[in-house]
């Protein structure tokens, strides 16, 4: 070990859930799909359209994909925050019960 404490500041992870949920909730209100849906629907039943139809599927995807890890992270985020806190009430506690004679 190189002797130096390991500190944890479930404040600034906390920070860090809210804006990965805020870029969440920013990523979710995109609509990356729809430039290449409005082209499908310019070149009507061509051969083009169908490839336009099926690439705007694939990025909605891919968005829905980026929404759910990005909001999944953030929320792993919370969870360690919480834990952390509740182990650092729990180990105050159990200091403080100490009966130390003297």
């Amino acid at each position: 070990m190189s002797g130096e404490i390991f500190e944890l500041n479930p404040d600034a992870i906390r920070s860090a859930t809210k804006a990965f949920g805020e870029a969440a909730d920013a990523l979710s209100r995109i609509q990356a799909g729809e430039p290449v849906g409005d082209a499908a629907a310019g070149v009507g039943l061509l051969l083009t359209a169908e490839s336009c139809r099926n690439a705007q599927t694939g990025i909605t995807a891919a968005f829905a994909a980026a929404v759910h890890g990005v909001r999944s992270y953030g929320d792993t985020l919370d969870a360690a925050a919480q834990t952390y806190g509740a182990g650092d009430v729990s180990a105050a506690d159990a200091i403080g019960n100490v009966d130390i004679p003297g």
